[in-house]
Formats: C-alpha cells, sequence, structure tokens
C-alpha cells in the first residue's frame, strides 16, 4: 500500500513532467493532485490542468487548501523561479516533506528564508541534481577511497544539445546584469543558471566543501531566442572552495545538432596522487542502421523551440538520438528514489535546501563577477527587505 501522498506544484512544460511519472511509478508513493496558486497566469494554469487530466488528478486552484490536506506528506514543487521562496517557505510551514525543482531559486535572500523555513519546520527536502546518478556516485567512491591523494582540483563541463543553434545575430556581445531578475521566459532560460546548477552541485559534494570565491562569464553563442530576452546560452566560473580545492565550471546549451546524444557531460578530478576522467557517454555502443540518420534540425515548437520538454517533443513527433547507446545513468528516477528511501530511513539527504542554498549563493556571484568583470569573494551581500 502506498505510503507518502505526493502533491504536484507545477504542470507541464515544467520538470514537473518527469518527476510526476517517477513519483507515480514508486512503490511508497502515490500522487494526490496539482495544485498552485490561485493568482497564476492563465497559460500556467492551463499547462498545470494538463498534467492533472494526464493522471486522471484533481486541480486544487487554491495552495494553501492543498497543503491543509492530510493526506498530502510530499510536495514536489516545482513552481517559477521567481516564487520559489515563497512557494517553499509555505510547504515547509505547512510541514510538507518539500522535493525542490532545480534551481533552488533566483536570489540568495530567497535560498535563506528556504533554509530557514525548512530548519525551523523540520521537514525533510532534497534538490534535484545528478549527484545519486551512477557515473557521480563512482566518482564519488574515487575521491573517498584515496587512490587521487588529496583532491585539488575538480572541473565540469556539462552543455545541453537542444534547441537550433546559429540563429545569435552576428556580433552579440553579452553583457550581465547585477542581479538577474527575471529567470522565467517561454522559449528560454538561463543557462549558467538552469544547467550550472548541475555542475556547481557536483563539484561542491565531491569536495565536500561550499564556495569561497567565484570569477564567472556569461555568453550568447548559439539562440536567437536567449539573445532576445537578454539572458545567456553559456556560462564558465572558476571558483575557490572554503577548504581550498579549486573547482572550474563550464555550462550552458549548445544546438541539437552539435552532439549524438543529450550533450557533452564530463567530470575531470584532479588528487596530489593522480586524476581521474569520467564521461558519462563512455562506455557506449554506437548503433548503425537503416534508421533515418541525425541529419535535419527537429520540427520548432512555437512554444517550446529550445526543445526542453517532453510533452512538446511528443506532439511535434520529434524522433530520439538513437546512435549511441549508453549504460543507464539513473537521472530523475535515481534521485527520488534517493529522496525516499532518505525520508523513509530516516536520513538526511546529500543536497538538502541548505546546500542548495550554497549553490545559489555559488551562481549568484558567478553572475555578479560576469557583470563586474572581477573575482567575487563569498558571501554575498543580502539586501534589506
Amino acid at each position: 500500500m502506498s505510503k507518502y501522498g505526493v502533491l504536484l506544484i507545477g504542470g507541464n512544460r515544467t520538470h514537473q513532467e518527469g518527476y510526476a511519472e517517477t513519483f507515480a511509478a514508486h512503490p511508497l508513493c502515490h500522487l494526490v493532485a496539482v495544485s498552485d496558486d490561485k493568482d497564476i497566469s492563465e497559460y500556467r494554469r492551463s499547462l498545470n490542468r494538463a498534467l492533472a487530466e494526464q493522471w486522471d488528478l484533481p486541480y486544487i486552484d487554491d495552495l494553501d487548501a492543498a497543503l491543509s490536506r492530510d493526506d498530502v506528506h510530499i510536495v514536489s514543487m516545482c513552481a517559477e523561479v521567481e516564487r520559489r521562496p515563497s512557494v517553499a517557505v509555505r510547504c515547509a510551514e505547512a510541514g510538507k516533506h518539500i522535493y525542490l525543482d532545480k534551481p533552488l531559486c533566483g536570489s540568495v535572500e530567497g535560498a535563506d528564508d528556504i533554509a530557514k523555513a525548512v530548519e525551523q519546520s523540520g521537514v525533510v527536502t532534497q534538490m534535484y541534481t545528478s549527484v545519486n546518478d551512477g557515473w557521480a556516485q563512482d566518482a564519488k567512491r574515487t575521491v573517498e577511497s584515496g587512490r587521487l591523494g588529496q583532491l585539488k582540483a575538480v572541473h565540469v563541463e556539462e552543455l545541453f544539445s537542444k534547441g537550433p543553434a546559429g540563429s545569435v545575430p552576428e556580433g552579440t556581445v553579452r553583457k550581465e546584469s547585477d542581479p538577474p531578475e527575471r529567470f522565467t521566459f517561454v522559449e528560454s532560460k538561463r543557462e549558467m543558471f538552469d544547467v550550472g546548477v548541475y555542475a556547481i552541485s557536483l563539484a561542491h559534494w565531491l569536495a565536500g566543501s561550499s564556495s569561497s570565491s567565484v570569477y564567472g562569464m556569461t555568453a550568447n553563442y548559439f539562440f536567437e531566442q536567449h539573445a532576445r530576452n537578454d539572458i545567456e546560452d553559456f556560462g564558465a566560473l572558476s571558483m575557490t572552495l572554503e577548504n581550498g580545492v579549486t573547482s572550474t565550471i563550464v555550462a550552458g546549451r549548445f544546438g541539437w545538432m552539435s552532439h549524438p546524444a543529450s550533450g557533452p557531460i564530463k567530470l575531470v578530478l584532479t588528487g596530489s596522487e593522480g586524476t581521474a576522467t569520467i564521461d558519462t557517454h563512455r562506455p557506449r555502443i554506437e548503433v548503425y542502421s537503416n534508421e533515418p540518420s541525425l541529419s535535419e534540425e527537429p520540427p520548432v515548437h512555437p512554444k517550446d523551440p529550445m526543445g526542453m520538454w517532453a510533452s512538446t517533443f511528443v506532439e511535434t513527433s520529434v524522433l530520439p538520438k538513437r546512435r549511441w547507446a549508453t549504460l543507464p545513468s539513473g537521472g530523475g528516477k535515481a534521485d527520488i528514489d534517493a529522496f525516499v528511501d532518505a525520508l523513509d530511513e530516516g536520513r538526511r539527504p546529500d543536497i538538502t535546501a541548505k546546500e542548495a542554498a550554497a549553490v545559489t549563493e555559488a551562481l549568484m556571484g558567478g553572475y555578479a563577477s560576469a557583470a563586474r568583470g572581477e573575482l567575487i569573494e563569498l558571501p554575498l551581500p543580502r539586501r534589506k527587505k
């Protein structure tokens, strides 16, 4: 019999598409409802209702009413980035455990509010990252084995291969804003924020330490949608961690045709006695058949030109890339399994709201550095409310 009732906040064209499927399949969980605030846009409400209909769930158009239900134990929280502090704090105050979408939020003040509310309420939280994937667990075991000696540096590169590249206007030069104020757009995302969160989380987790300083840059190299919305499609960070380990991060998005799979994800671990490289696409089997080769861009969905969401891929009949067959790494299933296991066994997850807040600090420091062209010491000063 299912043990944990799960409330979904957010709907289609968010990561909730995948989270809902994983929670629904988990033997200790069952989906209760989809909900959100009353004053969201009609566009967002329609996507929430679409997910509710897909799973034959009620849609509760009053989040506070949904959070008051006794049959809700876990909240899978995918509100827009700008609303995440308010929504997460209310979930914690209602005594609900929270599976937090990544990134945690878009400001250090908001991250502080979430971490404080979680600490005061005692609920269990976990932010979605890749630390529970098989290749990341292999990296952690490599560090802890001592084979590399003392860990000195961590390099992470992560690029997602999605969208029609080559459309950014010629001569575009990125001028970053400090602090960034808007994160939610229909057709694009801040990619250092959205993809860099995985890389920074990995670096912090592998080194067992948070960032103490950061130097960063952001750029527009590939997509007109990003340039038009004044947000980056690529970012790079150089960080010094509190325990002296250095870390470099390359993160962003490039074109669908730029990679035979989902994009390169690599780790380089450098220690006093050796170096290890982990490539998520190795080992792999390369498959050749009479299936049409990857020779042209997929159809572009007007509401999802970057090809970010599974629901729009279905609508445009995009064929999957199947030339590279790699070993299963876990993905969202491994992360949600780890969250439910920690909850059921009374253990603390690896990436709680506290660790997620440290990642937000590094990201916001990266934007400040990109805007000012200087090294940024952490923690950042807090703005008065």
